[in-house]
């Protein structure tokens, strides 16, 4: 498509954190094997070529990006290791475990090499170590593992040179296939062609609301019976890292960086309102720990919307600061989950189009409050989006960060309003 429909390419489509992610770990990666070389990425094609050359002929022994080029095929290769009896090349992805697509990339890589006239002895896979805890100075030789995948990368050797005759058929053709855009144009990464082939994406908006209703007073008020006043109605927002920015952290662990609370004394009484969120750049999971336990007594009920993931947070905090340990465990303890009633049918609506998120039970339930349309919202409008805001935010002027920040809080409190309104109207049913 980029020979013959460049103008369509929509670069927009790419997911830019994980692009960064997938930037960092392989710059990371390089002091894997400790002095390196490395080849400066150009538009020019040639001017990679000629780097490679220049640094093979020198005989030095770990060369990242090198480029190599035959027959109109062209690849860069993440770490070279070259040695006497000949190359080892390591692809480095960001991912903590193999996949097909892997696969895929190092077998083509070979194959490329291999058509340069190179003997390629061995071809390793190198993915983040999700299992390593960071304790003191980051570990690279912990973070990485490192697979030695040549038989996979030559057993797949005839489907490469099958796939690429397939490719340069169709690149040359002066009709465009006649292939419908399907799971393939998405997986394993979306195709920046998608929205042509496709024509134009459907739009996230809220559901339509519409009267089509299952309502089950009586599983809404067997619900409602194991809740008891006052109600502590709670959100936690987190975020993820492939490298561990802390002690005691993991690669892609979840850390709960800001939580909301809403507290109501009594059945449509007044709120109160508390809220955390963390401080970039520093651990966030302490203060906010010690922040909990002041905000919600040992003994009360505590409402999350599907609260595995509260429960699981808690859980985690608990094991990391056994002094919070027993109050931690407290409010686990005594968590009710506000999706049961929605998973049990008691209130369903086509306008949910089958799901029983609180993204999908919100605008169904409510399709006229301004007050609880999270596409209202600035910046942020989703946990995607929050989670990649928070993880960037110490990377952004202090101007911004505030405006981040603001962001951030006013997501997460109409996380908690949004149960608390979910709640009354459920007692209103059933009044």
């Amino acid at each position: 498509m980029d020979n013959n429909k460049a103008e369509e390419r929509d670069d927009s489509l790419y997911n830019q954190a994980v692009l960064d992610t997938g930037n960092r770990v392989g710059e990371l990666a390089r002091e894997y094997f400790n002095e390196y070389s490395l080849v400066p990425y150009s538009d020019n094609i040639k001017d990679m070529l000629v780097e490679t050359k220049k640094l093979l002929d020198s005989r030095l022994p770990v060369i990242c990006e090198a480029s190599f080029a035959v027959n109109n095929l062209f690849c860069s290769v993440d770490i070279l290791r070259n040695s006497d009896d000949g190359l080892e090349i390591v692809e480095v992805k960001s991912s903590s475990s193999v996949k097909q697509e892997h696969y895929d990339d190092m077998a083509f890589q070979y194959y490329t090499l291999k058509e340069c006239g190179f003997t390629v002895k061995q071809i390793s896979l190198m993915h983040i170590n999700n299992k390593y805890e960071r304790i003191g100075e980051l570990d690279i030789k912990k973070l990485f593992t490192l697979k030695d995948s040549t038989e996979e990368a030559v057993k797949k050797q005839e489907s490469i040179i099958e796939n690429i005759k397939k490719i340069v058929k169709i690149a040359g053709a002066e009709t465009e296939p006649d292939i419908p855009p399907g799971k393939h144009c998405e997986k394993p990464y979306l195709c920046l062609y998608f929205n042509y082939c496709s024509g134009k994406l459907k739009q996230n908006t809220a559901p339509a609301y519409n009267e089509d209703l299952i309502i089950n007073k009586n599983k809404i008020e067997a619900f409602i019976d194991t809740l008891s006043y006052p109600l502590y109605y709670l959100d936690f927002e987190t975020y993820m890292d492939v490298i561990p920015p802390f002690n005691y952290s993991r690669p892609y662990q979840q850390i709960t960086c800001q939580y909301s609370l809403h507290i109501q004394s009594k059945k449509n009484g007044r709120l109160k309102h508390r809220e955390f969120l963390g401080e970039a750049g520093k651990d966030p999971r302490r203060q906010l720990a010690e922040r909990l336990c002041a905000d919600i007594p040992k003994n009360v009920c505590v409402i999350a919307y599907y609260m595995p993931f509260e429960k699981s947070r808690i859980a985690e905090l608990a094991a990391l600061f056994p002094d919070l340990s027993g109050h931690l465990m407290a409010i686990h303890g005594n968590m009710k989950d506000l999706i049961i009633p929605f998973r049990k049918k008691a209130w369903r609506s086509s306008a949910q189009n089958g799901s029983n998120s609180i993204k999908a039970v919100l605008p169904a339930m409510f399709p006229d409050d301004p007050e609880l349309d999270y596409n209202s919202l600035d910046l942020i409008h989703n946990g995607g989006e929050a989670m990649n805001a928070y993880a960037d935010l110490q990377n952004q002027p202090p101007h911004k960060q505030k405006q981040i920040r603001k962001a951030l809080l006013a997501y997460c409190r109409l996380d908690t309003l949004a149960m608390v309104k979910i709640i009354e109207e459920l007692h209103r049913i059933v009044k």
